[in-house]
């Protein structure tokens, strides 16, 4: 039972569903499907969903760490942790994973934050394009995050934004935030008990002239 570490996690899951669907592309007539409904037909239908296939597969989207994320090489998929506490509501005193404090096997339950940035040019629909391929991932594979350890996931959106500090000002992002549970091991072997270690205690010389100046 691993240390799960969930930034890696989600890394995998993005990243390998980028690559099944550079395997299928047929899956992305699924995905964006709605754009050949019949109120949509005549502004989008087939070709539009064919224009994005072609893009899909003719354009690469790195997924990388928050940071080594390089503003040169858009479009991109950022993954960052926003933050990481115990669960209080989980957690015990001496938390062990079998019987009882006498289990080799310590556990605790985390609440993990994640933050998915999509960073591309807004001079395109690369952007939206990227976020609605990512949302589909992120559902279609809740079984292999569970098998990864990101128990109970679920995820919000944010609009369009430009962060002039940290991007170039042809660069907007639109982020999803990842909710997740996360169930952590380790080794829970006590440590030394006093009597396990052997101290010497014994009495060095001590001075006791009385005409010593305090």
């Amino acid at each position: 039972m691993p240390h799960v570490m969930p930034q890696v996690a989600l890394h995998r899951i993005i990243q390998e569903g980028i690559a099944i669907l550079r395997t299928k592309p047929q899956i992305l007539d699924n995905i964006f499907q709605y754009y050949n409904c019949p109120e949509m037909v005549d502004d989008y239908g087939q070709p539009y969903v064919e224009k994005i296939k072609t893009w899909f597969l003719q354009t690469k989207i790195p997924v990388v760490q928050a940071w080594s994320l390089n503003t040169q090489i858009v479009p991109q998929i950022s993954i960052r942790l926003a933050a990481e506490q115990e669960d209080e509501g989980k957690a015990a005193i001496g938390d062990h994973w079998g019987m009882g404090e006498d289990a080799e096997v310590g556990t605790a339950a985390f609440m993990t934050h994640l933050d998915v940035g999509i960073h591309a040019s807004r001079n395109g629909d690369e952007t939206l394009w990227i976020y609605y391929i990512v949302n589909y991932i992120l559902f279609k594979r809740k079984r292999r995050a569970e098998a990864l350890g990101l128990q109970l996931y679920t995820f919000s959106a944010t609009d369009y934004n430009r962060d002039a500090q940290k991007l170039a000002d042809n660069i907007f992002s639109r982020y999803i935030r990842v909710r997740t549970l996360v169930q952590n091991f380790w080794d829970a072997e006590d440590y030394l008990e006093f009597d396990d270690v052997d101290v010497d205690l014994s009495a060095s010389s001590v001075n006791t002239d009385t005409d010593v100046d305090i």
